[in-house]
């Protein structure tokens, strides 16, 4: 009876030692680190404000480069500021050359020929003119009297036409004053054909719109020979 207890007790203190341990045991196992290939939760935003730093510092930096690959741009948007005409009067009326005769614009038989001209054609500016040097004739050729010899003048207002070219007896000088104002002389056979150029006129032109004004000095006279007398036809510029 006595062994019988004794067995019971032996076997039950066992068991509790037993217990015990396999207690201590998960204890210990539950407390092991846990290794994953991913980053720890509190380090996924420390992680895309680097990523985030290392794009912004990747990005190109602005150069001279880039200052340079925008300057045909530029240059570009300056340059639809010029008229471009069908028939570039600087190729048209190169200096230097006399390209031939100029028809009336009234369809009469009077004809400019041209036999020197000086281009001061430009097309981004607001006024420009040529010069044209030369005398009066038919369809056949120039007249070739002394009174026949006269200058013609195309006057552009940014790059186009104001209006075919006008003669005058002699064009001796064009002036710029301001952006828009030029200071326009020329000079007549007040007398005999023989004793030349002998009145000097002068008449301040200014640019309105796409026309050119006299606005002060001889307005009467200068109308005369712009208004009033035949112009030549400079060609089609359309």
């Amino acid at each position: 009876m006595r062994r019988s207890a004794s067995a019971l007790l032996l076997a039950a203190s066992v068991s509790l030692a037993l217990s015990a341990c396999g207690s201590q045991e998960e204890s210990s196992s539950s407390e092991q680190p846990v290794f994953s290939s991913q980053a720890p939760a509190e380090n996924e935003s420390s992680g895309e404000e680097n990523a985030a730093s290392a794009e912004i510092s990747s990005s190109p930096i602005s150069t001279e480069e880039d200052d340079k690959e925008t300057a045909p741009e530029q240059k570009k948007d300056k340059d639809d500021e010029c008229a471009e005409l069908p028939n570039d009067p600087r190729k048209v009326y190169a200096s230097g050359t006399a390209p031939g005769r100029m028809p009336a614009d009234d369809g009469s038989d009077f004809n400019y020929w041209i036999a020197d001209i000086e281009n001061s054609y430009d097309p981004c500016a607001t006024i420009s003119w040529i010069i044209f040097r030369g005398s009066m004739g038919d369809l056949n050729g120039p007249a070739g009297t002394g009174a026949s010899i006269v200058d013609g003048l195309a006057f552009y207002v940014n790059g186009a036409p104001v209006k075919d070219m006008s003669v005058f007896e002699k064009v001796e000088s064009i002036t710029p004053v301001s952006d828009n104002e030029v200071d326009f002389t020329w000079g007549e056979r007040s007398r005999s054909t023989a004793e030349g150029i002998t009145a000097h006129h002068t008449v301040r032109l200014q640019a309105q719109g796409d026309s050119l004004e006299p606005v002060s000095g001889e307005v009467e006279e200068f109308n005369k020979m712009w208004v009033d007398l035949p112009s030549y036809q400079l060609g089609t510029y359309d």
